[in-house]
């Protein structure tokens, strides 16, 4: 018996960041991009899960998802932009934050850490543009782990300012390394934890496993080689 065919995938962004189409050279404008579904081949791109629940740009635990949650309120009372974001992020840095006590296994190796997010990416422009030096390691079926060691406000806005001069990875405080699978326990009488998935803020019960989907998205994009569209 033959397996099913493979969903074929479409995108029309209307995201703040659009990180996901940029990357694929997907048309920002929705004329082009609607086009672009009609005409396009499907290729195969990088799945990422959370607790076999799919991530296409990245998720993360911590710091990340309540930035997402002041972000969307931001958002509700001025409007979606790139600088209503920012400004967001901002403010939820400028307040106080836990620092998570994490136990992080893979494969036969293990660690403790204390950090206030753990994010985890799955899109290279991103990682790129903050300047994480793992970021090919998503050509090569892995994802991408970047941490924060625990620091004060000060140096938190810090590494706020050199994430957007693209100089992140360079930092003492940041912490990052690629994978395929690992398992995070939050404290040992942590059952549940709030996660971020590509914008969205949700409850997922612990140990948490980031992993590479064993199965690709196949997406209609621009053939390989094509500009990116910014």
């Amino acid at each position: 018996m033959n397996s099913a065919a493979p969903v074929i995938f479409g995108v029309l962004p209307q995201g703040t960041f659009n990180y996901f189409s940029r990357t694929h050279g997907i048309p920002f404008d929705t004329v082009a991009a609607t086009q672009l579904l009609l005409t396009a081949r499907a290729h195969p791109v990088q799945v990422g899960l959370i607790n076999d629940r799919v991530f296409l740009v990245n998720s993360s635990i911590g710091l990340y998802p309540q930035l997402l949650e002041d972000r969307e309120a931001y958002k509700k009372q001025f409007g979606r932009s790139r600088p209503v974001a920012m400004f967001a992020a901002l403010v939820t840095l400028l307040r106080q934050h836990r620092q998570l006590r994490l136990h992080i296994q893979k494969a036969d190796q293990s660690c403790e850490m204390r950090t206030p997010t753990l994010f985890i990416g799955n899109n290279f422009l991103q990682l790129q543009q903050i300047g994480i030096a793992e970021a090919p390691a998503l050509e090569q079926n892995q994802l991408v782990a970047v941490a924060l060691r625990p620091v004060g406000t000060l140096p938190m806005l810090w590494l706020l300012a050199r994430g957007a001069l693209g100089k992140l990875g360079e930092a003492e405080d940041v912490l990052s390394f690629a994978f395929q699978s690992i398992a995070v326990q939050a404290g040992r009488r942590v059952r549940r934890i709030k996660v971020a998935t590509d914008g969205e803020v949700l409850w997922l019960n612990t140990p948490i496993v980031f992993r590479v989907g064993p199965q690709p998205l196949y997406l209609l994009k621009p053939e390989p080689g094509s500009e990116a569209v910014t």
